[in-house]
């Protein structure tokens, strides 16, 4: 893997997530109706913008990997990340896929002149399905994936039930704020002991955006 390669996998760790839906275990009745009240202020919401700052911290290495940008989302299937600190990059997830630096990346391009995300194990679709499920809010889908539990209020930990995702994740933390409930910081653990943590801030609900916004 080249070191390009490797620093994009640090800078994009939590895009290279694969959340499985698997089948529904048993969630304690007072959970489901919290993540029903949580999924109806979710519901608002059609597109987000924010800035956000991540920090990767990584077991073999001291020095914490941090980034810092804008994020767009349209929850008819569009995010993109404008990256402006360590480097300037680009990161656009769509349908037809998820480009880096205006590059396809992922399965599809490994062998057709982009580069490969993770080795080529890893699919466009489900990273933005996992993005749009934990980015744009929970509701009570959210427990069909994962066992949750509610730290307070606003506070929740989601911890994988699918064997396929357990490998990837180990937990995922959630902190959600105003009216339409959106993450304002989350947590995302790794088995290995590896841990990202992005803050969001100045966000903003329903801002239109158009085409432009998704351009690789």
């Amino acid at each position: 893997m080249s070191a390009a390669c490797r620093r994009h996998r640090a800078l994009l760790g939590p895009l290279l997530l694969v959340p499985v839906v698997c089948a529904a275990a048993a969630t304690a009745p007072d959970v489901v109706a919290r993540l029903r009240e949580l999924g109806r202020a979710s519901a608002t919401v059609s597109t987000l913008r924010a800035h956000f700052v991540q920090e990767k911290h990584v077991t073999i290495v001291r020095e914490v990997l941090r980034s810092s940008g804008t994020s767009w989302l349209d929850k008819r299937g569009r995010i993109a990340w404008q990256i402006a600190e360590p480097e300037v990059m680009r990161v656009v997830i769509r349908k037809d896929g998820m480009f880096v630096a205006g590059k396809r990346v992922g399965a599809e391009s490994a062998g057709g002149g982009g580069e490969s995300a993770m080795n080529g194990k890893v699919s466009p679709l489900p990273m933005l399905e996992g993005l749009n499920g934990i980015f744009a809010g929970v509701s009570e889908e959210t427990a069909r994936d994962f066992d949750v539990t509610f730290r307070d209020g606003d506070r929740l930990r989601l911890v994988p039930r699918s064997r396929s995702l357990s490998p990837w994740l180990s937990a995922i933390e959630i902190t959600l704020g105003g009216e339409a409930q959106t993450p304002r910081h989350v947590r995302l653990e790794e088995p290995g002991g590896d841990v990202t943590e992005i803050t969001f801030s100045d966000v903003t609900v329903n801002p239109p955006l158009d085409d432009a916004a998704f351009v690789p």
